[in-house]
């Protein structure tokens, strides 16, 4: 039985729990108080509200998706960092058994931006990009056009998100960390899913962008698809799947732009990214392939 480890608001998950029919445990990180749980030095079992047993003897897989992007509320920060760890502690049992799919949450504290940055430039072109604190070596990107990006994709304290924003070198406050990056001028961003060895490709065409981050425009409903398919090189193909090996996965997505002169420029991979935005009425395939990924 599959163990999906998520959070009850989460899209993905219903569409995922709807298309794989029978043989799957939802555990809502949010819900735990529905749930009961037992883990012994013999094993673990979990029963759902409705009665559904998943113990460590029939766990085939566990699956981490957006656990912890949910909270549940009124609940004192001891109790919810408990639970945390029991989730984690249940996942690294699965994963010290060999059980485990995709991604867990914390891949990005083993392989930050600019380490996928170094591995990356063995296979694409990439765009000058500087990390800075005290703006150390701003000077490296003197004379062109600069974007700054965040790193941990956290909110500030007020709640605001810094999207993908072009700035100027000499108004940068040295008080403050920053992710720099020539900016690339594009007519379409690129995403391409890659579940598998399987490549999905997608573009979005940017004229229509009021500014340069289409996250900050995207229409969180899906009511109309925004991405289109377009196919992925055979040499794309092949350095991505050289470069997911070198970062040890089989899934996640890799985001680029497509420059002047028609070539792909690496921006970042998210081990963990959203995707259902790509296919939102499952025509392409996606749900699918990571149905039948998890199934394997």
């Amino acid at each position: 039985m599959l163990l999906l480890i998520t959070g009850s608001a989460d899209g993905t998950a219903d569409r995922l729990v709807s298309r794989y029919g029978d043989g799957i445990f939802r555990i809502n990180y949010d819900l735990w108080k529905e749930y009961e749980l037992s883990f012994t030095n013999d094993g673990w079992e979990i029963v759902s509200p409705t009665g559904l047993i998943i113990n460590s003897d029939s766990v085939t897989c566990a699956y981490w998706w957006k656990a912890f992007s949910f909270f549940a509320l009124g609940d004192d920060k001891y109790v919810k960092s408990e639970i945390k760890y029991i989730l984690k502690d249940i996942y690294g049992w699965c994963s010290l058994n060999g059980l485990t799919k995709g991604n867990p949450i914390e891949y990005h504290n083993k392989f930050g931006k600019m380490t996928i940055n170094t591995l990356a430039k063995n296979y694409f072109t990439l765009p000058k990009t500087l990390v800075t604190v005290g703006n150390y070596g701003i000077d490296s990107l003197a004379g062109k056009s600069v974007i700054a990006k965040s790193l941990s994709s956290e909110q500030a304290d007020d709640g605001s998100v810094l999207h993908t924003t072009e700035v100027p070198l000499n108004s940068l406050d040295a008080s403050f960390p920053w992710l720099l990056q020539e900016k690339v001028v594009s007519n379409w961003d690129v995403t391409i899913f890659y579940c598998n060895s399987q490549v999905f490709g997608f573009k979005r065409n940017r004229e229509s962008l009021k500014g340069l981050d289409w996250r900050a425009e995207q229409d969180p409903l899906m009511r109309e698809q925004e991405w289109f398919p377009f196919e992925v090189e055979e040499k794309t193909r092949v350095s991505l799947n050289s470069l997911s090996e070198d970062l040890g996965v089989e899934f996640g997505r890799y985001d680029f732009m497509e420059n002047s002169v028609k070539e792909l420029e690496f921006l970042e991979f998210n081990a963990n990214g959203q995707w259902v935005f790509l296919d939102i009425t499952d025509r392409y395939g996606l749900l699918d392939c990571v149905v039948n990924w998890l199934k394997s």
